[in-house]
């Protein structure tokens, strides 16, 4: 099924449209094309930030119920094996 686009109304200062109009000039795209991937950017960095501070959340919720984890230096020792031949596999979590 396809989607239907939706006009929105925005209004912004004329000196930023004029900087806009430039851009879009030295891109060759379109002032409307610049503002939509402008919009799609912004929109999935947000998600993806959300994402992240929600993992963060869930991860510490998770230490407070089962008091499970692996120490600072515990894993500062793990990852200074990374890329060598003696890696090691992580530090197993503990109380």
């Amino acid at each position: 099924m396809g989607t239907q686009a939706v006009s929105v109304a925005v209004k912004i200062e004329p000196e930023m449209r004029e900087r806009m109009k430039r851009l879009a000039e030295r891109r060759q795209r379109t002032q409307h094309w610049l503002m939509r991937d402008a919009i799609r950017q912004y929109v999935e960095r947000e998600e993806a930030r959300d994402a992240f501070l929600q993992q963060a959340q869930d991860a510490w919720q998770e230490y407070r119920q089962t008091g499970l984890h692996a120490s600072a230096d515990e894993v500062l020792e793990w990852l200074a094996t990374w890329g060598g031949e003696s890696e090691t596999a992580a530090p197993v979590c503990h109380e």
